[in-house]
């Protein structure tokens, strides 16, 4: 042991170094606590002065933790990419994905929250100043993920009310809009009333993305009172988001139970399992004429980050949730435990959600003799397929409710999750003045996303939902995990943050951790990255734009919608998604610079960033750090 000039200490051997504070010391620096009888809600026990709220209980936040994971990312989001990438071939991907990126970046932003008690743009400054564009492109991805999903939540919000019909709409007879005009009626009744009903009655989609119609203001009246549950659930952020988890979080979890038992008794439900977990399974006594090569997708570098992104959804990883929810941890308390628990109940629940939507999904395609893979993809793959095969069960309408009501609840969870890391990330920042109450930021943030979203409810809805969920998080999302990482295994330093992690934990961690966080999880993810840019280029993301049938025909097409490239002001509007998130990262490491490069005068206090540096960021920097 040595002592620097400033009276640090130095500790040659890192394991020594757990044995006292980090020599990181912020302002809400804590001391060990070496009393274990100590009251994990007092002062005493380590825990900082600062008024910061608190979970009631531990069982809040793993709810509130499981209900941010679990959501519309494992039962809608993860049979979506399942079907799209070749069945149970995509299982290869999500599972190494999960154990090589998933799990150790979950450990991370969880330290990251309950070490410095800050939300992700606090959280990254205190690690170094040059940071924090890390917190701010997290804040934007959370941002533009949450209007969006909120758009998948107006959806639930539409059909769940509608399943409270006597005779379920997509299961009644085709309309004829005219008494004399029998067309609208030859169009449905060649093609599934299901399919007519999603496209003609829900979104009354425009032939295009370019198209954008006029307002369906059925589903934007779900819109608005989506944001206006989110509101009252977060009126008085943690304190009643924290409560209302007993029942989003738990009831979800009764439901899928019973719909797996309803969906196992389907006939043809084994086809969909079999499809699920046996990447060779072919469906027998279809019209499907071309052999489908499903291992070709381990092949595609898309295939790769979408199983991240999937990983990155289902344990909102970069959405600042994970680091806002842990801030409000006492310093002490084991997240290891938690986060290896919670990272299992994810899983589990993709699984078992996937047998169920499959089993569900196999029934519907042994009736119609069809492939699962002939069958509607993207959210049709709940809206239509789901919701068709359930209007073929006894008790129809109880079901069919069970199910939009559990999806209402999990998308809801997500959108809480979302929300509160957003707030919390704002109080690390001057850009809500503090005189403002939290419930009228709260309220005025819920009013400007739903005019945000408001385009969401236009004909061409549908296909700006698409066009957010395959720009606005995939590619910024692996580039925010990648410094994220870099930020602590190697700014921070791996030997202080294991450090650090066996003082919270009491757990040091090994030598596998080490090197999925030093090496294996920010070279996968640069690979990942870089392949796909590449493989981006080579072949552009295409959009299904709707085809419908021909009203003087009575010969409806089978596939509805075509694959075709998106327009110019489409690319404008991925570009804007990727790079307003991204930008941040060098931006704000450019301008952290700029007095040290160029002097003083060009230091610029930007009123984002001037409570943290106010308060500051007050470390000890080590020597590798100074000589940045």
């Amino acid at each position: 042991m040595a002592q620097n000039g400033d009276g640090t200490l130095v500790y040659s051997n890192p394991r020594k170094a757990s044995k006292v504070s980090s020599t990181l010391s912020v302002k809400d620096d804590y001391n060990p606590v070496t009393n274990d009888e100590k009251s994990r809600n007092e002062d005493s026990d380590g825990a900082p002065n600062d008024g910061r709220e608190q979970w009631g209980s531990d069982l809040e936040f793993i709810l509130s933790t499981i209900g941010s994971v679990v959501g519309l990312g494992n039962l809608w989001r993860f049979p979506i990419k399942v079907k799209q990438y070749g069945g149970a071939v995509f299982l290869i991907p999500y599972f190494t994905m999960l154990v090589i990126e998933g799990i150790p970046l979950f450990l991370v932003e969880m330290w990251i929250g309950q070490r410095f008690r800050a939300g992700c743009i606090g959280g990254f400054y205190k690690i170094h100043k040059a940071l924090s564009g890390i917190g701010f492109a997290t804040w934007m991805i959370g941002f533009y993920t949450n209007l969006y999903y909120n758009a998948i939540v107006m959806y639930t919000i539409y059909y769940f009310f509608a399943s409270l019909q006597k005779t379920l709409p997509w299961a009644a007879d085709c309309p004829v809009i005219l008494p004399n005009d029998t067309s609208y009626k030859a169009c449905c009744t060649n093609t599934t009333k299901a399919q007519y009903y999603w496209y003609y009655e829900v979104l009354h989609i425009s032939p295009d993305i370019s198209t954008a119609g006029y307002f369906n203001w059925d589903i934007t009246l779900c819109l608005l009172l989506a944001w206006v549950t989110c509101f009252l659930c977060m009126i008085k952020g943690i304190k009643t988001s924290g409560k209302v988890v007993y029942v989003t979080a738990v009831f979800p979890f009764i439901a899928l139970l019973g719909l797996f038992i309803m969906g196992m008794t389907l006939e043809g439900a084994s086809s969909g399992v079999k499809y699920f977990f046996d990447p060779t399974f072919k469906f027998e006594g279809t019209t499907e004429t071309e052999v489908v090569d499903n291992w070709s997708h381990l092949y595609k570098p898309y295939c790769w980050l979408e199983a991240a992104a999937q990983i990155f959804y289902s344990l909102s990883l970069g959405f600042g949730s994970c680091i806002a929810f842990s801030s409000y941890n006492p310093p002490k308390t084991n997240f290891y435990k938690q986060a290896l628990g919670i990272s299992v109940v994810n899983s589990v629940t993709s699984l078992f959600a996937g047998v169920t939507i499959f089993a569900i999904v196999g029934s519907n395609a042994v009736k119609n003799k069809v492939s699962i893979d002939q069958l509607s993809t993207g959210p049709g793959l709940a809206f239509i397929a789901v919701s068709e095969a359930i209007a073929q069960t006894p008790a129809a309408q109880l079901w069919s409710a069970l199910f939009f009501i559990m999806l209402f609840m999990l998308g809801i969870d997500s959108q809480f999750a979302g929300i509160e890391g957003m707030m919390t990330a704002l109080d690390d920042t001057t850009l809500v003045p503090k005189s403002i109450p939290r419930p009228v930021v709260i309220a005025l943030f819920c009013a400007l996303s739903f005019l945000l979203g408001l385009p969401f409810g236009m004909q061409n809805g549908q296909y700006l939902v698409d066009l957010f969920d395959n720009f606005s998080a995939n590619f910024p999302l692996m580039m925010v995990a990648f410094f994220e990482v870099i930020a602590v295994a190697w700014v921070y330093g791996i030997n202080r943050f294991c450090a650090d992690f066996e003082e919270m934990t009491g757990y040091y961690p090994n030598i596998f951790w080490k090197i999925l966080w030093v090496a294996v999880t920010p070279l996968s993810l640069a690979a990942i990255l870089i392949y796909s840019l590449v493989d981006q280029l080579k072949n552009p993301i295409l959009y299904g734009q709707f085809l419908g049938c021909d009203p003087t025909n009575s010969t409806a097409s089978e596939d509805w919608t075509e694959w075709v490239n998106y327009p110019p002001w489409a690319w404008g509007v991925a570009a804007i998604l990727v790079f307003s998130s991204f930008l941040f990262i060098p931006i704000m490491a450019i301008l952290a610079y700029l007095p040290r490069w160029f002097g003083p005068s060009f230091h610029i206090r930007l009123p984002l960033v001037a409570a943290l540096e106010e308060d500051g960021p007050k470390m000890k920097i080590t020597k590798e750090l100074e000589a940045l």
